[in-house]
């Protein structure tokens, strides 16, 4: 394929998926320096990615109304070369085929293969991290193959704290017991940090339940911060330990030392990318099984104790 001028990139709908999606991102700045991009996708996530210098223009993909149509109708009338479709979805290759790209390339799935101009077989889940499935999307336009921890996030933010994020979207197979993360915060504590126990104003009750279980030295912050204002938070902290989340994945793309904490999902797949980052999982024979919820009790979560998170928090401290 010739170099493109214009090249659109359709964005993931999550944090932690944008945020794993800046590989791609920088790759294809550094194959197509003279192109314009386009990258569409969540606001707030793509505030974020504004420091890094890799897109000319982002575009925010609303819920619904007249806004759709007003987002739809710019991409048609800049006619881009080529889409990248990062989500899996059919809604986002149809967004794609409706923007104009006459090349859309992205994974199969969803039957979704008519939509695009080159649809890829997708490995199984965990053999290559999903970053890395990101990147190889670009192949073709030179962006340059494997996977690169991307430069840390811009943002600042004061130090002397650690964050605790016990909230997780996905389901309770992804949220360790808040005593646990209780313990792990008291100890903290102990060695003279502030803890801020952070998470979306849907994640209240286990963030209000965590700081009071810490007591004094402990904050409860849940849907108190703007997105960027989670960000400096990230960026300043001594530690942040985090369950498999969107924070985990913004903790470590500032970053902050990041302990992540998985259950039913594979870190294979998705453990966040920074420079320094420690996953503490101990996956019994069923994981992983990327379920939201079980039958059995979560022995994946289980399994992982407040002293395993610790001494993974020591070693990156001591790093």
């Amino acid at each position: 394929m010739s170099a493109p001028e214009r090249v659109l990139v359709r964005l993931p709908n999550c944090l932690g998926d944008v945020l794993m999606a800046r590989p791609l991102l920088f790759g294809l700045r550094a194959a197509s320096p003279r192109a314009t991009i386009r990258c569409v996708g969540p606001a707030g996530p793509m505030e974020l990615l504004g420091g890094d210098g890799v897109a000319d223009e982002w575009l925010a993909w609303p819920s619904g109304g007249s806004a759709h149509g007003g987002v739809i109708g710019r991409l048609r009338a800049w006619r881009p070369d080529v889409a990248l479709v990062l989500p899996p979805s059919f809604s986002s290759a149809w967004f794609a085929l409706r923007s104009g790209a006459r090349v859309r390339v992205g994974y199969r799935g969803e039957a979704r293969c008519p939509l695009l101009t080159r649809a890829l077989p997708r490995p199984a889940r965990g053999d290559r991290h999903l970053a890395e499935e990101y990147v190889a999307l670009g192949e073709e336009l030179g962006v340059e193959q494997g996977l690169r921890v991307p430069p840390r996030l811009s943002a600042r933010g004061q130090g002397g704290h650690a964050l605790l994020g016990p909230g997780a979207i996905y389901g309770p197979a992804k949220r360790w017991p808040a005593d646990r993360f209780a313990a792990v915060g008291g100890a903290l504590v102990a060695r003279g940090l502030r803890v801020k126990v952070v998470g979306t104003a849907a994640e209240r009750e286990v963030c209000a339940e965590v700081a009071a279980r810490v007591g004094t030295g402990a904050e409860d912050l849940a849907g108190r911060t703007t997105l960027s204002e989670l960000a400096a938070l990230a960026a300043g902290a001594t530690l942040a330990v985090c369950n498999d989340s969107g924070l985990a994945h913004l903790c470590a793309a500032t970053g902050a030392p990041t302990v992540a904490v998985f259950g039913s999902t594979s870190s294979a797949w998705t453990a966040p990318l920074g420079p320094r980052v420690r996953v503490v999982q101990r996956a019994p024979v069923c994981a992983p099984c990327f379920r939201r919820d079980c039958r059995i009790g979560y022995p994946c979560l289980e399994a992982v104790t407040a002293a395993d998170v610790l001494d993974a928090a020591e070693a990156l401290l001591a790093g």
